[in-house]
């Protein structure tokens, strides 16, 4: 019962961090969306920075397990570069309201508990390059910096949340079909 009224608690925040921000967003906002008095809040959270920190956890966490999936298959590195941008777009999209609190209000978490996104972000990053220095090894890209190439590559996949529409004319594995075939051509070149 406790774990389903904290999942309930953070699907709430999550909603209201997506829509007001993090902090524009009050505790006491947060209770109302879930019927509970402010204090009763806290018998399911330490803080509102706590709960941040466990829903931006849970979202990286999942994007690396994700990655590291990819990186696990005996695929070629432009056939896991493909499947990774494929996972991510879908991930990002299928988890907007998740992602965007990744992407827009984790920087919000004071030092010690934004050290540890950094830490799972950097792992992320990291996998990316995996995958760009196997390709470069094998003769199948053509990297000079393999981990420069990977932010490049993330920051076009991240920006998805700030503009993709359900109702737009493209799928999410469409719009990854796009981005892959943009990220060969120019890792070939």
């Amino acid at each position: 019962m406790a774990a389903n009224r904290q999942k309930e608690i953070a699907l709430a925040a999550v909603k209201l961090f997506e829509q007001k921000g993090y902090h524009a967003t009050s505790v006491q906002d947060i209770a109302d969306e879930v019927g509970l008095q402010k204090g009763s809040l806290y018998h399911y959270i330490h803080s509102k920075e706590d709960l941040l920190l466990q829903i931006a956890h849970e979202a990286i966490t999942q994007f690396n397990d994700n990655m590291q999936a990819v990186l696990d298959t005996d695929l070629t590195a432009p056939e896991k570069l493909v499947k990774a941008v494929e996972n991510h777009i879908t991930m990002s999209v299928s988890n907007m309201e998740t992602t965007t609190v990744l992407l827009r209000e984790a920087f919000s978490l004071g030092d010690t508990q934004h050290q540890v996104i950094q830490d799972l972000t950097d792992k992320y990053v990291e996998l990316w390059t995996q995958i760009l220095e196997q390709g470069s090894r094998d003769g199948q890209f053509h990297v000079e910096q393999p981990k420069v190439t990977a932010l490049a590559i993330l920051g076009a996949c991240n920006w998805v949340y700030r503009w993709y529409r359900e109702s737009g004319q493209l799928s999410p594995t469409e719009i990854a079909r796009v981005f892959s075939n943009l990220f060969l051509s120019g890792l070939s070149g």
